[in-house]
Order: C-alpha cells, then structure tokens, then sequence
C-alpha cells in the first residue's frame, strides 16, 4: 500500500475547517470588466453564514438574505465553526457601503458568439465544473470548483479571468434587497 500525493491532498482538503477556508479567501476582489471595476475589500467585522445558526449566534445577525438562507453577522467566525456551516466572506467597497456576501459561483462570459464548450477544458483544468449554460446566453456560464470551497473560487477569479476571449469573471454577490417606495 502506497500513500499518494493524491491521498495527502484530499486529507488536507478534509481536515481544513469552515474558519480556515473562510480565512484563505482575499483581502480584496475585483468586479467589473475591462471596461471599468470597483475594487471590493473583505469586511473583517462582519462574516456570513448559510444555513440554521445556533440561538447563541443569531443574537450577532446584521441582516438576514432570507431568499438565500444567508444570515450576516457580527465580528468575525467562531475558532470552532463547524463543517455543518457554509462560512462566507462579507465584501464591501467602502465600510459604508452595503455588504455583499459572496459565494462559490463564479459567472463568466465569454467574447459574444464564442460557446463556453471552447474554454471547457480549460475551465476543467482549473479545477472548476461549469453548472449552468445560459440558454439564452451561450457565451455566459456559472462555474463551481470542484472542491464547492468559496476561497478556492476567489483565488483563481485572475486565473480564468486570463482564459482566451474571456469578457468578463465575477463572483456572485448576494445583497440584502432594496425596496423602493411607491409615490
């Protein structure tokens, strides 16, 4: 019996916690094309949770993204987040502006009139699976990595940002939403 890289790999992947991962993900996040971006710093006062929380952390809620079953809190993640917990980083232009929680799905857009199946195995290669085609938008696709792990997806934003004939790669962003008032 040999022990592999592979098996080392796939330990360590197993063994890193919610609050590890979330600690890997980037000081900062790009959004926009080349047309223009805004730059988007990690709020260190504030993290993400999907799914239930304990009574003991709901007193820390910010805002609730109900839609998503994302609530933001206060401060920074439990030492000992569990693994039950999505842990997701809070992102924000300035810390006046209104946070957004960002997840693993990452949107790219290709050049218009190139199919996504061009940059398929780079995209594979990258260790990302693509989970939607948009049927309306051939050129467009939401990616996952392959491991389901948000610092994963936002380590590599540069790296598809750098396949061929790539117009755009964001991250998804989830906001609270905004009513509007009737006159």
């Amino acid at each position: 019996m040999s022990w592999g890289i592979q098996s080392e790999v796939e330990s360590i992947v197993t063994t890193m916690n919610a609050l590890q991962q979330w600690n890997r993900c980037p000081e900062f996040i790009d959004i926009g094309d080349r047309n223009g971006s805004i730059r988007l710093r990690k709020r260190g006062d504030l993290y993400a949770m999907r799914g239930k929380m304990s009574k003991q952390l709901a007193a820390d809620v910010e805002m609730r993204l109900t839609g998503d079953d994302v609530n933001i809190l206060r401060g920074t993640p439990p030492a000992d987040a569990a693994s039950a917990f999505e842990l997701l980083p809070v992102y924000a232009a300035t810390v006046d502006s209104t946070p957004a929680v960002v997840t693993r799905r990452i949107f790219l857009r290709l050049e218009e009139g190139t199919s996504i199946d061009t940059v398929r195995g780079d995209i594979e290669a990258l260790d990302f699976k693509i989970d939607e085609v948009l049927i309306h938008a051939p050129h467009c696709a939401w990616l996952e990595p392959k491991s389901g792990r948000v610092d994963e997806a936002l380590t590599k934003l540069d790296r598809l940002r750098a396949l061929p004939l790539t117009a755009n790669v964001e991250p998804q962003l989830l906001r609270p939403r905004s009513w509007k008032s009737r006159p």
